[in-house]
């Protein structure tokens, strides 16, 4: 079976799960974020391959419904954050990262989220912190003040790319400090002592949900100034460039990393389409559409 084949047949087993799983009812929500064959993960990896349109209506419909009426929407800091009730002590919680992919993966099908639910967008912009990101750890907004690159990548492109009008000016500050704090890290680099933070986001992964790789941060980058017309941070891109160098060949980018490991801490059962598109060492015609955009936005800059 060739391998356009086996991913084909891969989704639609994804396809048929997510028609009929009731994972994300009341009280079984859990069992759709489990790592990493639950419901939502099944999503998560349609979107990300651009066939966001082949999730059922029936799973998006119940998504949408964990959200309106089955999440705890506030970030819990302090005390008074916590739910009071008992029906709201069984609502999910969520953090950024996982909030801002749900986000993105109903905006992406055509739900109106920010008519229907327009805490969600409110919630990015409120938690970004002075240094320009955010951290999904509660305790960084009462002592550290200090942004994770990980929690802060996904409530930035929800901003991005799923804005249909002109930013206000609280999104425009929402995304330019964002990019200035992208920028100080040098995309990877501790803004202190200059060394890379984590080796692991050198290596292209895919999918990545709510993890990090250089790639995505330049992506970011590479949006962001096209759509807010700045300058193109050229040199830093092409210093992202030469670190994916050993994972570029003729006919695209290879997988570096995956982000589930079945021998480490985020260990747990995979399904046939995540295990299809994640091979370590495969080319990614996803991560080589991101990685072409990026060429071609510095080549525009370099030939003007």
């Amino acid at each position: 079976m060739d391998k356009n084949q086996s991913i084909r047949d891969a989704i639609e087993v994804s396809i048929r799960l997510l028609d009929s799983d009731p994972e994300f009812y009341i009280g079984r929500c859990e069992n759709g974020r489990r790592k990493w064959n639950g419901a939502w993960w099944h999503m998560a990896t349609l979107y990300e391959m651009g066939e966001v349109k082949q999730i059922p209506s029936s799973a998006i419909a119940r998504a949408k419904h964990l959200l309106e009426v089955q999440t705890w929407p506030t970030f819990v800091i302090y005390p008074d954050d916590y739910p009071t009730s008992e029906a709201d002590k069984m609502k999910m919680d969520c953090c950024h990262c996982e909030l801002a992919v749900y986000y993105m993966i109903l905006m992406a099908y055509g739900c109106d989220l920010d008519k229907e639910l327009p805490w969600i967008r409110e919630w990015f912009l409120k938690h970004q912190l002075s240094d320009g990101g955010l951290n999904c750890e509660p305790t960084a907004y009462t002592n550290s003040h200090k942004s994770s690159i990980v929690s802060t990548l996904p409530p930035l492109e929800a901003i991005l790319w799923y804005t249909n009008r002109p930013f206000t000016p609280k999104e425009t500050d929402f995304l330019d400090q964002g990019a200035r704090y992208l920028i100080e890290h040098r995309l990877v680099c501790s803004k202190e002592s200059g060394h890379i933070i984590d080796m692991e986001w050198l290596n292209p992964c895919f999918p990545r949900f709510f993890e990090y790789d250089i790639l995505r941060g330049m992506s970011y980058l590479v949006e962001w100034s096209r759509r807010r017309n700045k300058p193109l941070p050229t040199g830093l891109l092409k210093e992202g460039m030469h670190r994916l160098y050993s994972h570029i060949e003729a006919t695209g980018l290879r997988i570096g990393r995956q982000v589930f490991d079945p021998q480490g801490p985020w260990g747990g059962h995979t399904f046939p389409l995540l295990e299809e598109v994640a091979r370590i060492g495969d080319v990614s015609p996803y991560l080589t559409r991101q990685l072409t955009g990026i060429i071609e936005q510095l080549e525009h800059f370099t030939n003007e």
